[in-house]
């Protein structure tokens, strides 16, 4: 049997706050389960429309269908007397911190809303512009890409939204354009993406969060030449199929005056600008197998769990998680991987400098930079939390399927040559099948942007759910292809990087478009 991908009008939302996303949230160290249902979303968000900058019948009548929709479904719409709080250091108030904000119209510099916030991420800003988004029938991932990203930089803005007689379209720093019905009726469009893009914001990884070992890396060693050579397998593949987008830089773009441009520097964590994608591999390591509750050794079965899903026992740390109908305590190992460095050109890596190995040990992420290569130089994924969840993903996947002597090869490839995760912004054909044994999930879950806890957790809890399905089918698990939507696709598993590459370039090529 091989799963194909399938609409996602056909998949329904899964329950993502039941007990594999609080363990998600524990694992990774993300806090409270953050809203991961367009319900909660809306409920967690708080909007506020400021004096239009523009008055154009068109943008009156839709900000109004906005707001009125907004507060139809559980949002707060604060009053514009409610945003500002305080002085800013120059005699200016300031948003409160938490606040989505809306503008109708590009105004003029000093007059635009990133002039007000309190700090960087703090405030969501959402552009309201009279007409059809600057992207052209028939234009590249790349094109479209590049003419979104310039628009947010030229209105500071998180997310414009074009306003036409027939249509609103939303845009996010993905790339995304989201066009969406007749917004005299609000369509889906409200709580199936512009919610959900508001609720999740891109918020880049803290450096100062991770241990740093600089130059404790050599991508160049004979220990790595295996692993090495799969990168350069595949970045050709990626090349030649055009999925993997290039690097935008912000040397390239159009900016106000000084301080919007340092402010976009420093949005992205002083990146020279945006990459999308990444590669990695997941390295080899020997999981133990799970311990079923029912038969376990009593200082798990008896240790305080409530309310918890990871706890130190003995010395190490265990989680406890719900499967196949019984509960089960899985060892947590230390996870590492090697990966490519945010902002390189993963079809042509130089893996002297563009590679990095990255570990997850007790809650701590390590990152090792390569060799001459300082840290200031090194950025890590927006995606690092997605991608750690992943890979905990695997390693507890494979210490249920050892415990169970089912589907070996999957934790024999962990044990063996490891296993391969890529991410990139496009999506395979509805209908294409999905590599043997891969099961597909994430369909239908909110959009939300890389960097995002939620991201994370869909990531984790959809891969114990499909493991769960392929178990019950009877079926082989070799991996999955997780859909995210409005943002991009994760394919992870124990296909190469090069073969996972042949597979989405194939599987794409279908589309017929």
């Amino acid at each position: 049997m091989t799963e194909t991908l399938a609409p996602t009008s056909t998949v329904e939302i899964r329950d993502h706050s039941a007990p594999h996303a609080r363990l998600a949230a524990e694992l990774l160290g993300l806090g409270r389960v953050p809203p991961l249902t367009p319900d909660e979303m809306a409920t967690s968000l708080e909007v506020a429309f400021l004096r239009p900058h523009q008055h154009t019948a068109r943008l009156t009548r839709f900000a109004e269908a906005l707001r009125e929709a907004l507060a139809a479904r559980g949002v707060r719409v604060a009053p514009i007397e409610e945003a500002f709080v305080g002085q800013g250091g120059q005699g200016r108030r300031k948003f409160r911190p938490g606040l989505t904000v809306v503008e109708t119209g590009e105004g003029a510099d000093d007059a635009l809303a990133a002039n007000f916030i309190p700090g960087l991420h703090q405030t969501a800003i959402v552009t309201l512009i009279d007409g059809p988004p600057p992207v052209h029938a028939g234009a590249g991932l790349q094109q479209t890409l590049d003419a979104i990203v310039g628009v947010l930089a030229w209105n500071m803005t998180h997310v414009p939204i074009f306003v036409e007689d027939g249509q609103w379209t939303i845009c996010t720093m993905n790339g995304a354009v989201i066009p969406c019905g007749d917004w005299r009726r609000m369509d889906d469009g409200l709580m199936g993406a512009l919610v959900p893009k508001l609720t999740a914001q891109v918020v880049p990884p803290q450096r100062d969060s991770m241990v740093w070992r600089e130059g404790a890396f050599d991508p160049v060693g004979p220990d790595w030449r295996e692993v090495v050579a799969d990168f350069l397998e595949a970045a050709p593949v990626w090349r030649d199929s055009g999925l993997m987008l290039a690097h935008t830089s912000l040397d390239t773009l159009q900016y106000r005056n000084r301080y919007f441009r340092r402010l976009v520097a420093a949005h992205l964590d002083q990146r020279t600008g945006m990459s999308y994608g990444f590669l990695v591999r997941q390295l080899s390591m020997d999981v133990e197998p799970a311990v079923p509750a029912q038969g376990a050794p009593a200082a798990l079965r008896k240790a305080a769990w409530e309310g918890r899903c990871v706890q130190e026992i003995g010395g190490r740390p265990y989680a406890r998680l719900e499967l196949l109908g019984g509960e089960w305590f899985v060892p947590v190992p230390e996870v590492w991987l090697l990966t490519t460095r945010s902002g390189c050109e993963k079809t042509n890596p130089d893996p002297a400098k563009d590679l990095m190995r990255m570990g997850f040990r007790r809650g701590e992420v390590i990152l090792d930079t390569p060799r001459g290569v300082p840290s200031a130089a090194c950025r890590p994924s927006y995606d690092t939390w997605t991608i750690l969840a992943c890979a905990l993903g695997n390693a507890i996947a494979a210490s249920i399927l050892r415990a169970l002597g089912a589907n070996p090869a999957f934790p024999e490839a962990l044990r063996g040559p490891g296993l391969s995760i890529s991410h990139w912004h496009g999506y395979p054909a509805p209908g294409s099948a999905a590599p043997p044994g891969y099961f597909v999930h994430g369909q239908a879950n909110p959009p939300v942007s890389c960097s995002t806890p939620q991201s994370a957790i869909y990531a984790f809890a959809g891969k114990l759910e499909t493991l769960e399905r392929a178990l019950n089918a009877g079926m082989d698990y070799r991996g999955g292809v997780h859909i995210e939507p409005h943002h991009g696709t994760n394919v992870d598993g124990v296909l190469s990087l090069a073969e996972s590459a042949r597979w989405a370039a194939a599987a794409t090529a279908r589309r017929g478009d």
